[in-house]
């Protein structure tokens, strides 16, 4: 005989059954919901007994232990503040030790070292140091998880660099990024880390730059200046993020693909609105802000469509980066037009009329559609 995994009067739980039952029987589709350790053991408990006794399929169990997510105490959100700065410090740390190069030829010259032993040195201790987090990978948290990636992608990137030393690999760092970037790609793939992904996303970004840059020519690369070849770059990463979604091994970083590039275009459009595509900084400032109010209409038009689109399609991040950038597109053409001609005092009254209105509004919209809480959904049959 089974045990009943329900604790006598717990009527939450009961409530979460017949929602669960509701959304196999008629709905076909739930979402998450973020419960304590103990309601977290109690369900999985409930929704493998059902599984046994052949009530759920193998699918639907599956289904529904992924809509349990079990909520960080306040010692694990601490701790993951903790791990956070961790992993800050040791960056500084790692930009303090091999940025100074007179410390790291000291070490050279005192353990006898050339730089192709340091490399293989520190390639060993990459391949072991992921070897070791690997196997270790369910029992660290995800915050320590990705702390662990940090590190192993640090080392990975310290070898690196003493190979291109040994071998003379040119100084534009193109090609050192260029070697870099599939590194991370596959690192980040393979271990599933998020950290290792905006890592090779940023590690793109720079090789992109180096690469721009080295084949420029008069600051132009294929016509583009630095933001109008950034907005282009983000679009291309934009695309790769619907791409990743095809792709079953990189679709748990394809998010991050996404407001990676989405933000890339952005503010690179923003660059462009103020700059336009001008070379040079001195032949930008002999001309009037309105030979690049085009780019400002083009900015506003992909703002406003990141806001459409976020609202159409459920999509909170295209939707706020597009309010975002409609504002900041606003405040710019005030800057532009009005900063010179305009009283200082009545210029900033006028900014701080516009932001408390901005403040009130999204005050009353909160109160007019107040958050409805877990149990108000529970005790509606709401979709959990």
């Amino acid at each position: 005989m089974h045990k009943n995994p329900f604790p006598s009067g717990g009527d939450f739980f009961i409530l979460y059954t017949l929602n669960i039952f509701y959304c196999i029987n008629f709905r076909k589709n739930f979402d998450a919901m973020d419960v304590d350790k103990r309601e977290s053991e109690l369900l999985n408990r409930a929704v493998n007994e059902w599984e046994q006794t052949g009530k759920l399929s193998a699918e639907q169990a599956a289904a529904l232990r992924e809509t349990i997510i079990s909520k960080q105490t306040a010692r694990q959100q601490i701790a993951q503040y903790f791990f956070f700065i961790a992993l800050f410090c040791t960056l500084l740390a790692f930009g303090a030790i091999f940025i100074n190069e007179k410390f790291l030829e000291k070490l050279k010259v005192y353990f006898s070292l050339n730089d192709l032993v340091i490399a293989l040195i520190t390639t060993a201790l990459s391949v072991a140091w992921f070897w070791y987090v690997g196997k270790k990978r369910n029992n660290l948290s995800p915050a320590a998880y990705e702390v662990y990636m940090v590190l192993g992608g640090l080392s990975v990137l310290t070898s690196l660099v003493y190979f291109c030393k040994e071998f003379h690999i040119d100084a534009t760092y193109t090609a050192f990024l260029s070697i870099a970037l599939p590194i991370l790609i596959i690192l980040g793939a393979v271990f599933r880390s998020s950290a290792l992904w905006i890592g090779a996303i940023a590690t793109s970004v720079a090789w992109f730059e180096s690469f721009s840059t080295w084949q420029s020519s008069n600051n132009l690369f294929l016509g583009m200046n630095y933001p109008v070849r950034f907005a282009v770059f983000g679009l291309l990463i934009l695309g790769v993020s619907f791409a990743q979604k095809y792709v079953k091994k990189l679709e748990f970083s394809q998010r991050i693909t996404y407001a990676s590039g989405l933000i890339l275009f952005l503010c690179g459009l923003w660059a462009v609105s103020v700059f336009g595509n001008y070379n040079t900084l001195v032949g930008w400032q002999a001309v009037r802000q309105v030979h690049v109010l085009a780019y400002s209409i083009l900015f506003a038009v992909a703002a406003a469509a990141s806001f459409y689109m976020g609202i159409r399609y459920k999509d909170e991040l295209a939707r706020d980066l597009g309010m975002l950038f409609l504002l900041l597109n606003l405040y710019t053409r005030y800057f532009e037009y009005f900063w010179d001609s305009m009283n200082k005092g009545i210029f900033f009254l006028v900014l701080a009329v516009t932001f408390g209105f901005l403040g009130w509004f999204l005050e009353r919209k909160r109160k007019e559609h107040p958050i409805t809480t877990e149990a108000d959904k529970t005790s509606q049959g709401i979709n959990i």
